[in-house]
Formats: structure tokens, sequence, C-alpha cells
């Protein structure tokens, strides 16, 4: 079972896409959530939204769950392991809410 957990920072090396068969998709770092930035990723009608509201540099509240690794990856294939995000808040609304 995945247990999501919240993280907090500022977005970094944002990337958005799109493919024809998954549709829009984003990727970011989030800086300041650890000692080192956790890759994030984002998809479907979320990235919409997130695409819409937020930009690089934003501080933001993301939860969701680390994404494990894919089972039909290669055993040699490097994981560096993401973060799956399933909802994303400006983290100023996340404090007022405490």
């Amino acid at each position: 079972m995945l247990h999501q957990h919240v993280l907090t920072g500022r977005i970094a090396n944002l990337v958005v896409f799109s493919l024809v068969e998954f549709g829009i998709r984003a990727r970011f770092e989030i800086e300041g959530a650890a000692k080192h930035p956790v890759v994030c990723a984002i998809d479907g009608d979320l990235a919409r939204k997130f695409i819409a509201h937020y930009r690089e540099g934003d501080i933001v509240a993301v939860s969701g769950f680390d994404e494990p690794r894919p089972s039909t990856s290669a055993a040699n294939t490097p994981w560096l392991g993401r973060f799956r995000v399933r909802d994303i808040r400006v983290a100023e609304h996340i404090r007022l809410a405490a």
C-alpha cells in the first residue's frame, strides 16, 4: 500500500509536455522539501490545473506518494524515483488552514 504524504517547497526545473496517448503531463522539482530536490510528476486534469495556476518559483504544498519503480523496466535501468502528485495548493493556503 502506498502512503500519501505532503511536501512543501519551491517549484523548479518545470517541464510541460503532451503525449498523444496520455495527454498533458508536467515534471518539476520541489526544492526545500528535503536535502535534495524531489522530482514530481503530474498528469491529466490536475496537470491542466497546475499549468493554468502555477509557475516556476511558486511555493506550493503537494500531496501524493512516492512512485515505485515500473515493473516493466529492466533491472539495470536507473530509477531515481519520483513523487506522484495527487493534489497541489499554494503553500500560504496550507498555513492559513492550519
